[in-house]
């Protein structure tokens, strides 16, 4: 039993500290990314694709990453190595800008969309190394620890890049710090990596299984994921409710950097007003799940996830829309949290890591359609309609984890 304690709080520093390294290597960038492809030239739709393409490409490699890390047999040492792979495109994105002939937004949406492909394996992979990492208790306060930290770290940086990106005066000069950022990116993503492999693992590995042996497991987790009614449940509640999520993401870049002429520095405040809310309240969405449930705080979360389209069309300037992302950050936190927590809940030790490729496969799928399908609504309607459809896709989504919880509670007086 002391091993478990000691082993337990070095993995929880260890995962914060992968966590502030992930924040920084992200944050640099990652907010800007539809702001970098306007200033290469993008398109309304450009900007879609640049939600969708990425996800499409993940359908290639989620199933396949798992059986990967399944064959390897060993979990972190796996998930290690396509991590590195991930962050090598942050050097490959502070290339485009010096090719000639080509267009630049096209290229940048195909390498977004490529690293996907590993970034989605390891993303997996991750989720599944907490799975071992903690008991099903300790997972919500080890990643309400992690995020409060990296929110820190999230918002400074995001501070910090945004006020340097507004100080160029020229596209052009812009596009050159954003070159040095992608390349701060790649740095920082290796300290990600290398905090990554530092994690304790008292769990013996598997040695490498047989090719027979994965298809075999690649069969028993689809048969789980249909005939478990928790999983099975939980999977159709979250699908409805992220198609509704994904659809809003385009909408909400047009929203800020077309109708109200956002600049890399009002984007910077957008985030950061989100991330105080976070900051504030990822230990509390922790503890709220494990005192009330996870389905009753899943519920709370989405609702608040389905004001958030509407609280756009109400914002008429950037300040407005800075204040309501507060409220805005306080709902994503949760929703992240939650439905991580229900994931790994729902998925039992044995084939976690199949299983959880399955489902992200799905959601893979729906955000491949919901973000062309939002900008298509918006074509035929206008930017209000569609943000006011992508609250009520939510709000569908929101209702269907109350219907489950309620089922569940009414059957098993338990938390969900």
């Amino acid at each position: 039993m002391k091993l478990r304690i000691r082993l337990d709080q070095s993995n929880q520093s260890i995962n914060i500290y992968n966590g502030i390294a992930l924040a920084i290597a992200a944050n640099l960038v990652n907010p800007y990314f539809a702001k970098f492809a306007g200033r290469l030239g993008a398109t309304d739709y450009q900007l879609a694709y640049l939600n969708s393409l990425p996800a499409f490409i993940s359908l290639f490699a989620l199933i396949p990453g798992a059986i990967f890390i399944d064959l390897f047999g060993n979990k972190l040492k796996s998930t290690a190595g396509i991590m590195l792979l991930h962050k090598f495109f942050y050097l490959l994105f502070a290339a485009i800008p010096l090719i000639q002939g080509v267009s630049q937004p096209w290229i940048f949406i195909l390498l977004i969309g490529l690293m996907n492909l590993p970034g989605s394996i390891y993303t997996m992979g991750y989720q599944s190394c907490v799975g071992d990492l903690f008991t099903p208790r300790e997972r919500g306060i080890a990643m309400g620890r992690r995020n409060r930290f990296s929110d820190i770290f999230r918002l400074s940086i995001t501070f910090l890049s945004g006020v340097l990106l507004s100080i160029p005066k020229t596209n052009a000069s812009i596009i050159h710090m954003y070159q040095a950022f992608f390349i701060a990116s790649f740095l920082f993503g290796l300290l990600e990596v290398y905090t990554f492999t530092r994690f304790k693992d008292e769990v013996t590995h598997a040695a490498p299984k047989q090719f027979n042996r994965i298809l075999e497991t690649l069969v028993s987790s689809l048969k789980y994921t249909v005939t478990n009614k928790t999983f099975y449940r939980f999977m159709i509640c979250s699908l409805i409710f992220h198609f509704g999520w994904q659809m809003g993401w385009p909408l909400f870049n047009i929203y800020m950097i077309n109708k109200l002429g956002a600049n890399e520095a009002w984007l910077s405040a957008v985030s950061i007003a989100g991330g105080v809310a976070s900051i504030l309240t990822a230990t509390k969405w922790a503890k709220f799940s494990d005192k009330y449930g996870n389905g009753l705080a899943v519920v709370i979360a989405t609702f608040g996830m389905g004001i958030t389209p509407l609280l756009y069309v109400m914002s008429e300037s950037l300040i407005m829309l800075v204040l309501f992302n507060i409220l805005i950050g306080f709902s994503i936190t949760g929703t992240t949290l939650v439905l991580f927590n229900l994931l790994l809940e729902a998925t039992p030790s044995q084939n976690r890591t199949t299983i959880i490729s399955i489902y992200n496969t799905l959601i893979a799928i729906s955000a491949t359609i919901a973000p062309i399908f939002g900008v298509w609504v918006m074509a035929r309607t206008s930017l209000d309609s569609a943000l006011i459809t992508t609250g009520i896709m939510r709000f569908l989504g929101c209702l269907s984890f109350a219907y489950v919880f309620i089922i569940k509670r009414d059957k098993n007086p338990q938390p969900y």
